[in-house]
């Protein structure tokens, strides 16, 4: 139907029809971007009020936090890692404990070598490769020594060879010695971050 052929009845309809889509299409065009908009402010004020309350529960556990660190510093734990610097010094340190702990343990110290150190970051793991021979009871108290120690040393690659042969029977009291070979690994600070 063409509206050239419409009675004034049905062109006021028309009309009115028109008007109406016109003030819903201007009111669509305008409220939803503001709607839009609300909702957005919206969702960024609720992610601003929810970091603000989790920042003032982290600010509320600094005492707490603040004890902790405190207590971890009376520990000096510094003095479970090897002198800092360079790595002969962290590795002359670890050659000096071993003999000390070797020595006052009752074995003989065959070879002490100090081979790599390892940078990871700002720590630095300093190996070193011991030979040594002792008796059974020597080998515990060497062990146990390595073991409970300040610096922290760590034994791998532990290998130990009798140096007897098999039909040998010792004299009473007496302990036949054994072969030892290990490596040794402590670990200093670089200073890195």
């Amino acid at each position: 139907m063409a509206i050239a052929n419409l009675n004034p009845r049905q062109s006021r309809r028309a009309a009115i029809g028109l008007l109406f889509g016109a003030i819903v299409a201007v009111m669509g065009a305008v409220a939803l971007p503001v709607w839009l908009l609300h909702r957005h402010y919206d969702t960024a004020l609720d992610d601003a009020t929810d970091r603000l309350e989790r920042y003032g529960r982290i600010a509320a556990s600094r005492p707490v936090v603040a004890k902790q660190l405190e207590a971890m510093r009376a520990k000096d734990p510094r003095k479970f890692f090897l002198r800092s610097g360079a790595a002969a010094l962290s590795a002359a340190e670890a050659q000096e404990a071993l003999r000390s702990i070797v020595e006052s343990g009752g074995g003989r110290l065959i070879t002490v070598q100090a081979p790599v150190s390892k940078d990871d970051g700002r720590y630095r793991q300093i190996t070193v490769n011991v030979q040594l021979t002792a008796s059974v009871q020597a080998m515990r108290k060497i062990l146990d020594g390595i073991e409970n120690r300040a610096p922290y040393l760590f034994v791998d690659n532990l290998t130990i060879r009798s140096q007897v042969p098999s039909n040998f029977r010792p004299a009473p009291g007496a302990e036949p010695e054994m072969f030892m070979q290990f490596d040794v690994s402590g670990y200093s600070l670089t200073g890195q971050p």
